[in-house]
């Protein structure tokens, strides 16, 4: 759709005209019993007022994570520096990597940074060219080839123009370092590093420029360039993007979503950063290093998971960046395709597939339906030598469904000691009819049922220990205020079929990028703004390049409240 089109469309959706009946994100706080009453009746939810002035987000600053950060350093310098391996893992229970509340600079992690700007200063001497050194670096000296070298590598790093003040406070750390031993190579590895190590580089503000508590702030145009760049391509903004933020005119809302359109184009980079996004909302992105009991499964090799989470990514390109793609999230929910190769191929039940190579495959649409029957999703959500049948269905209730619920207490005892040797899953977990089990259980585990059809390396079946497995069960939905029984389906395909004609894993999708999108978990995501990009979601029939112009268009995209 060509671009002026598209931002047409996106603004006659900003015109709501209904309201979902219930929230689709219900979040439980402190047990089920908050979700349904006593006796298992669904609990009425809170219907959110929303007025004609848009709540505004807190302004904040944000830490890059450590993709953003290594593609930042890849794209401004070529540099992949060795020190990168050394980051921690960045930590994350609910929601994404990049919740700007959990990204802190402890101490390891500062000692990485400071590594990496050693690396980084290096770099510079041997590529000054990429750091705007236009003299040679032995002579470099107070004066316009330093006060250049400063400014572009500052701009590079920080994604702004420095100021007058901060150009002669890095001029005088270049004096004062070069002047203790090393010359002028010390220096530029000296402000080279400082210039990195500043929370102006390793975080990204959304601060705008007024200061008074309780007014509007307006973001500046070279944060809202980041702000596009690190949701879109997960780096720091290009040549063109930085021209407009300098010229003044991000603020314009017609250029914004042009340049969204434009950077959502740039396959290139758009693809890595969309991938990642969907490898965290999965909770696939340790999907290489699952490992299976070989064993029980001796064709699971590393090589095998590392064709899976290959499989993930063409999956994923297919629905938005590939020749004739839909862009749809009916696609990706409801597809009856994969891409396998001669490893693969048997696990899907094909044959005749040969070599290394990933090629598109139609399967058997009886036994698959959507990413969630796809191998990478049953792989890496399954125990090395079982299913997990639990954990299957409590992670699509909170992840596709939007609705948490909570962990048991302490105490419970493994269903597994209540079952006779040889039980199938089912009768393993027949403890969960209980009533103290089933206010929670009775949320999620059919779920895990109907995917018992499919083991622990994500093959389809129809018995487990000898028994023929029951697929069949119920699940109440979210926006049916979780009225019992909900959808009925004798299987998980049924179920797939049944969720497509249901608003909720729409609903629940579009709030999950709007959390990604925002850096905010989804309980802290404004229920007027969650409710006004379900209902674009729906009307562009749930296409996801529109649902990212639609988390643009937010009035908290460029302006914040004090």
């Amino acid at each position: 759709m060509p671009i002026a089109k598209r931002i047409g469309v996106l603004q006659l959706l900003t015109s709501r005209s209904f309201r979902l009946a219930a929230p689709l994100a219900v979040v439980v706080a402190s047990g089920c019993t908050g979700v349904l009453g006593p006796e298992g009746e669904a609990a009425p939810a809170p219907e959110a007022e929303c007025s004609a002035t848009p709540a505004l987000a807190k302004p904040r600053i944000w830490r890059l994570t450590n993709t953003q950060l290594a593609n930042t350093l890849r794209d401004e310098f070529d540099l992949q520096p060795a020190a990168l391996s050394n980051l921690p893992n960045e930590a994350r229970l609910d929601g994404f990597a990049n919740q700007a509340a959990e990204l802190r600079v402890a101490p390891l992690l500062a000692e990485v940074y400071f590594a990496l700007g050693e690396e980084l200063g290096a770099h510079a001497l041997k590529n000054p060219d990429k750091f705007g050194i236009a003299c040679d670096v032995a002579t470099l000296a107070p004066g316009s080839c330093l006060d250049g070298f400063v400014a572009k590598t500052g701009q590079k790093l920080w994604r702004r123009p420095l100021s007058a003040t901060e150009l002669t406070s890095f001029s005088a750390l270049f004096a004062k370092t070069a002047a203790q031993g090393e010359g002028p190579a010390g220096g530029v590895k000296s402000v080279v590093q400082a210039l990195l190590m500043s929370p102006s580089s390793l975080h990204r503000t959304e601060l705008g420029t007024v200061k008074d508590t309780g007014a509007v702030t307006p973001l500046t145009d070279h944060e809202i360039a980041s702000a596009l760049s690190y949701l879109l391509w997960d780096s720091a903004p290009d040549a063109e993007l930085t021209a407009l933020a300098d010229q003044g005119k991000l603020r314009d809302r017609t250029v914004i979503l042009a340049q969204a359109q434009r950077l959502f184009e740039a396959r290139d980079k758009a693809a890595p950063a969309m991938n990642h996004f969907f490898e965290q909302w999965l909770e696939l992105e340790n999907l290489s290093k699952s490992v299976k009991d070989a064993s029980v499964f001796p064709m699971a090799t590393p090589e095998l998971a590392a064709d899976l989470r290959e499989e993930l990514r063409l999956l994923t390109n297919s629905v938005l960046f590939d020749a004739g793609a839909d862009r749809r999230f009916d696609s990706l929910f409801s597809g009856t395709y994969a891409f396998v190769n001669e490893r693969t191929a048997p696990l899907y039940g094909l044959s005749g597939v040969t070599g290394d190579a990933m090629v598109r495959r139609e399967l058997d649409p009886t036994e698959r339906r959507g990413i969630f029957t796809s191998l990478p999703f049953l792989w890496g959500h399954s125990h090395s030598q079982d299913t997990g049948l639990v954990g299957r269905g409590a992670y699509v209730r909170a992840e596709v469904l939007c609705h948490r619920v909570p962990l048991p207490p302490g105490g419970v005892p493994n269903a597994g000691q209540f079952a006779e040797p040889g039980a199938t899953g089912r009768q393993r977990l027949g403890i969960h009819a209980s009533p103290g089990c089933a206010v929670c259980h009775k949320l999620f585990d059919g779920i895990g049922f109907a995917l018992e059809s499919y083991d622990a390396i994500g093959r389809y079946r129809t018995t487990d220990q000898g028994q023929e497995i029951d697929a069949s069960g119920s699940l109440p939905l979210p926006s049916e205020e979780n009225a019992l029984p909900g959808i009925v389906f004798s299987n998980f395909v049924e179920m797939v079929d049944e969720l497509a004609q249901k608003p909720d894993v729409y609903g629940c999708f579009a709030q999950q990028f709007a959390a990604y999108a925002s850096g905010y978990d989804l309980p802290e995501l404004d229920a007027c703004e969650k409710e006004r990009l379900v209902d674009e979601f729906a009307r562009s029939q749930h296409t996801i390049d529109q649902l990212v112009l639609s988390v643009i268009a937010s009035p908290s995209f460029i302006d914040r409240r004090n």
